[in-house]
């Protein structure tokens, strides 16, 4: 077990052209049959919050495994069984194929109604989408709905109660088995009805959302956000999970300061007996080439960090890494540990620090997304892009490859907290 680290992080600034791009944005298909203004609203909401948005008119021709494999999300808006909009059994087995493989769906309206009849086909398009507007359902008339968000999910994160303009309840859909609730309405009579809720197909993250019934409709400022929460989440694919929620399994590091409490992994520099030496808990499993998100959370007068591409040496320092240092002041420091040059992005700090500051979250989780590719690496921090080009030679050759680790600072109190931790490994073209 590694009980001290130290790591590098190079990361210099990265120019507005070549982060430019959202770091969580996912190729989305919009499946229609029907050319209609809410097929352009859906576009241009998906594409406002930074998605890349692509639309089929024609689902018959276009729903095969081939064509679907180049898109990130699948978003279902009409009816698959309606005029104009239906899918051929064919159609419905690659969908059903590729998502259970990986791909995203997010589920509207509309979607949530069709094959709607007990055949074997129908059946298990329901299990794929997660119930929806089948069985005893019923839809109201169109009305002003108060949307309440049920829980902190990634889909609904940010985005508090709303009311949404001119929509129609459906009441009793149909949810299967597994699946978590978001969102509710209440039905003005005696109970809250779900209007959103997520599950998984096979390895494929499925959203379904009842909202939205007409273009109007979807005209929400609420609507909007949680299309895009939706989209976002559901087109996480190829991504897996490397920390389970429950136990350090996977990871190693001194236990004395690192748990698990509240889905989250946390290290404690404890006020009592403070360590003598930073710490740096670490993945078993060496990466090459990456792409991470994490939340992380750091309270205390210390720095903290992620770790990338760490690997043993025989030096005063047991590692040697790329680290994105995080909190005080130093959020945005990319950071030379275990090797001579430092900080390596100083330059820069007069530029990048109220970017980072304005978008912080003091004392609660950030979105950290690093991405790393031959020698080049990217990182945002809720969105604020830095980036650096190893030209070192030897040093990028050395640090090529290796783990992920999580920094733990010596000194004063600290407690450092990091969740949902995901990886996807990327190929080189």
């Amino acid at each position: 077990m590694w009980t001290r680290t130290t790591t590098w992080i190079f990361l210099a600034f990265a120019t507005a052209t070549a982060c430019a791009e959202k770091p969580t944005a996912v190729n989305a298909l919009i499946v229609t049959g029907i050319r209609d203004q809410s097929t352009t609203v859906l576009r241009e909401t998906l594409t406002k919050a930074g998605h890349r948005v692509h639309v089929t008119e024609k689902p018959s021709a276009d729903l095969n495994r081939e064509k679907l494999a180049a898109y990130d999300v699948l978003v279902l808006k009409d009816n698959p069984t309606g005029a104009g909009s239906a899918w051929t059994p064919e159609n419905r087995q690659a969908v059903a194929a590729v998502v259970k493989e990986g791909t995203g769906l997010v589920v509207l309206h509309q979607a949530s109604a069709g094959f709607n009849d007990d055949s074997t086909g129908s059946r298990e398009y329901r299990r794929m989408i997660a119930g929806g507007r089948r069985g005893g359902a019923k839809t109201d008339q169109p009305r002003d709905l108060s949307v309440t968000i049920q829980q902190n999910h990634p889909v609904t994160r940010g985005i508090g109660s709303f009311r949404q303009p001119a929509d129609k309840l459906v009441r009793s859909p149909q949810i299967t088995e597994g699946s978590q609730v978001l969102a509710t309405v209440f039905d003005g009579r005696e109970q809250d009805e779900p209007v959103v809720w997520v599950n998984h197909y096979g390895n494929g993250r499925v959203v379904h959302n009842l909202l939205g019934h007409d273009t109007a409709s979807m005209k929400s400022d609420g609507f909007a956000e949680l299309l895009s929460g939706c989209v976002e989440w559901a087109g996480e694919k190829g991504f897996r999970m490397i920390f389970d929620g429950n136990t350090l399994d996977g990871w190693e590091g001194n236990l004395r300061y690192w748990s698990v409490e509240n889905g989250a992994i946390v290290g404690t520099n404890p006020s009592w007996k403070s360590m003598v030496a930073h710490d740096f808990l670490c993945t078993v499993e060496d990466f090459d080439d990456f792409e991470l998100r994490i939340e992380a959370k750091v309270i205390g007068q210390r720095n903290s960090g992620i770790v990338v591409r760490t690997v043993k040496q025989r030096y005063k320092y047991p590692i040697a890494g790329y680290e994105v240092d995080m909190g005080v002041m130093r959020w945005g420091w990319i950071f030379e540990e275990g090797g001579s040059r430092q900080i390596l992005n100083r330059d820069v700090q007069k530029e990048l620090q109220p970017k980072i500051q304005a978008a912080l979250k003091q004392g609660d989780f950030n979105d950290v997304v690093v991405r790393c590719i031959d020698n080049r690496i990217d990182a945002w921090i809720n969105g604020v892009p830095i980036g650096f080009t190893e030209t070192k030679q030897d040093v990028a050759q050395r640090l090529r490859k290796g783990k992920i680790g999580l920094q733990l600072h010596d000194g004063k109190p600290q407690v450092v907290s990091f969740r949902n931790i995901r990886v996807k490994e990327l190929r080189r073209d």
